[in-house]
């Protein structure tokens, strides 16, 4: 730690201040304790240079979180680590707290010695947070990390990969690397720092962007499996908003050759700009001579969402005497298939229905709602004799039959089908379509009132 550390105490309240700064005396005599209310706090930083910050927060005060807020968005405090000191404060407050950059909390009564270790834990942090800013700096210099965005150069593009594909092998890690570029479809598209920053702002603080060339970015994901990979290309498509959309490729890191994973994931990345708005497993596109399906033992987490009867191996070819029969798969196949839309139900349909069953839960008190998910799948919704409806039936191969229905005093006033192959149904795609369906539901409740 420094050779001397500075600890602010911000709160409206004398009687806290004092409470706090008596708890402190434990710390090093060669440890100031400084003190201000939340009004003179910002103006008073310029002197107490302060090395931590203990900010309270009474009943959702609102100037704290202004505060806060202003202080994250200042160049020279934005590492600063903050102590939130919570007291009669909502889930809401706290969790706005976080969102604005906290680094720990404290719930009254205070405890001696917790709120030691918390102190101390901020002042290792800030400690770390000078350090990493230090060696950021150095790499800038360097040429390795691009000065405005903090991304990783082109020219250092594979030297970094295969470092962190390093690391997590000898530390037998899980790590999934995203290729991910602008999905062209849309109207509004952003400009490579506008798109860095919404990829920023969707992955965590130890996560990796590196730029493959003008328009296309790696995205390396430590400690993650498929599904937190999912997560995050569906965030990033949250970000951009309505009017734009990006596709990925991505990988799993197992003990594949990189020059393999490269390959895997630019051909993956091709194939999802085909569609709009898609995210493809690359373990479909590797060379025949390292079958990376065969000699791996998958799990459902593992298996590709997204096999195609032009992407896949003969495994997976329909026979070609079968013009009016049922399409026929072996066994394998059925069971890839299954393991797929397993994972399409884990990562698209279960967590769009908990989003608008939350959202329409919270606004609307007076709905019934019901959902479930499975091989077939409803989302329900209804108000006195109005009810709609969104099925979601899977073929147990590739298809799946979505059926949106409304209807009035059991008459139907909305019934369309669509056979979809379930590979393409992202959360995005979706979310849309449940989206349309409450509005027009909606709109038929207040047209009866």
């Amino acid at each position: 730690m420094a050779d001397v550390n500075t600890v602010v105490v911000v709160s409206d309240r004398q009687e806290l201040i004092n409470q706090v700064s008596q708890k402190l005396v434990l710390l090093r005599n060669l440890d100031k304790i400084r003190s201000c209310s939340i009004e003179e706090a910002y103006s008073a930083f310029e002197g107490f240079n302060p090395n931590v910050l203990i900010l309270h927060c009474d009943n959702n005060n609102p100037r704290s979180l202004a505060l806060l807020k202003k202080i994250k968005k200042d160049e020279k405090y934005k590492t600063l680590p903050i102590l939130f000191i919570n007291e009669n404060c909502s889930r809401e407050t706290i969790i706005e707290a976080f969102d604005n950059g906290i680094s720990d909390i404290l719930f009254m009564p205070i405890i001696d010695y917790e709120l030691l270790i918390r102190v101390i834990w901020c002042l290792g942090r800030n400690e770390l947070n000078l350090s990493i800013e230090s060696r950021t700096s150095f790499l800038v210099n360097l040429g390795i990390l691009q000065e405005d965005t903090g991304v990783y150069n082109q020219k250092y593009c594979d030297d970094f990969l295969k470092n962190e594909i390093a690391q997590s092998r000898k530390y037998s890690q899980r790590a999934c690397i995203l290729l991910i570029a602008q999905d062209k479809k849309y109207p509004n598209y952003k400009n490579p720092k506008e798109f860095i920053e919404i990829i920023k702002k969707s992955i965590r603080l130890n996560d990796s962007i590196i730029i493959k060339d003008l328009d296309k970015y790696y995205i390396y994901l430590q400690k993650t499996k498929l599904n937190g990979a999912y997560s995050v290309f569906e965030r990033i498509n949250n970000n951009l908003g309505i009017e734009c959309g990006a596709n990925a490729g991505v990988v799993e890191v197992l003990d594949q050759e990189f020059e393999d994973i490269k390959q895997a994931l630019t051909e993956a990345l091709e194939k999802a700009c085909e569609n709009t708005n898609s995210l493809i497993v690359a373990s479909d596109f590797y060379t025949p001579k390292k079958p990376f399906i065969q000699n791996q033992k998958f799990d459902e987490t593992n298996s590709s969402s997204f096999l195609k009867e032009k992407d896949t191996p003969s495994r997976l070819k329909r026979p070609q005497n079968t013009a009016n029969a049922p399409c026929a798969f072996d066994k394998n196949s059925i069971k890839l298939f299954n393991q797929a839309y397993t994972r399409k139900l884990k990562v698209v349909i279960e967590p769009v229905f908990k989003k608008y069953e939350g959202i329409l839960r919270i606004k609307r008190q007076d709905f019934a709602i019901n959902t479930y998910a499975g091989m077939k799948s409803l989302f329900s919704v209804s108000s006195g004799d109005v009810c709609a409806t969104m099925a979601i039936e899977y073929d147990g191969i590739e298809s799946a039959l979505v059926r949106l229905t409304i209807t009035d005093n059991d008459q139907k006033r909305l019934f369309e089908t669509e056979t979809i192959d379930f590979t393409i149904l992202d959360y995005r795609r979706l979310s849309l379509m449940l989206n349309e369906l409450i509005d027009k539901f909606i709109i038929i409740l207040k047209k009866k009132s």
